[in-house]
């Protein structure tokens, strides 16, 4: 068991690092965009499309690690109040309730993905990048919600405190 949950952690891990790239490429790629149109009258193709993609990834695939580490935002004004016992179920019962909106991600998310797939739908643009592979990132962070879901409330079942800093599986088990 240790392992697997050391494997959701690193997974987690792995996903917020790249959220992290992603973002920090962002204002590098509006930046080159910007100079190139205002200041050489010759904007890119490319750098809108990208910068829409990259935000996806980060809006869509990072909800499960912030949920794990306790990053995520949340209601706090019940729940702060109690201790002990009260409190631990009370969050593992207000992590529960994000599945049903895991499992709606993933639902609808293969189902438009697949019929992207189906269709050979490409983007408008002169990338022409095939949606299906943008609207994967939907159900994929369906799937990383629940992975986060699971890792949170074991981490909380075993009387863990998660107070939002880098979850580390081989002290918190």
């Amino acid at each position: 068991m240790q392992r697997a949950i050391q494997a959701l952690a690193t997974v987690q891990h792995t996903v917020i690092s790249m959220a992290a790239a992603a973002l920090l490429a962002l204002p590098i790629i509006t930046a080159y965009d910007v100079t190139l149109r205002y200041i050489f009258h010759a904007p890119t193709v490319w750098a809108t499309e990208i910068s829409i993609y990259l935000l996806q990834f980060a809006v869509f695939m990072t909800p499960g690690a912030l949920l794990a580490s306790g990053h995520h935002l949340r209601v706090t004004f019940w729940i702060e109040n109690r201790t002990g016992m009260t409190r631990r179920i009370a969050e593992i019962a207000t992590t529960l309730a994000v599945l049903p909106y895991a499992g709606i991600l993933i639902w609808y998310g293969t189902a438009y993905a697949v019929r992207a797939f189906d269709r050979g739908m490409l983007a408008p643009t002169l990338l022409e990048t095939p949606l299906w592979f943008i609207y994967a990132m939907v159900p994929i962070g369906g799937v990383l919600l629940i992975l986060g879901v699971i890792l949170r409330c074991y981490l909380l079942a075993k009387g863990k405190k998660l107070d939002g800093n880098r979850i580390d599986v081989e002290t918190n088990i």
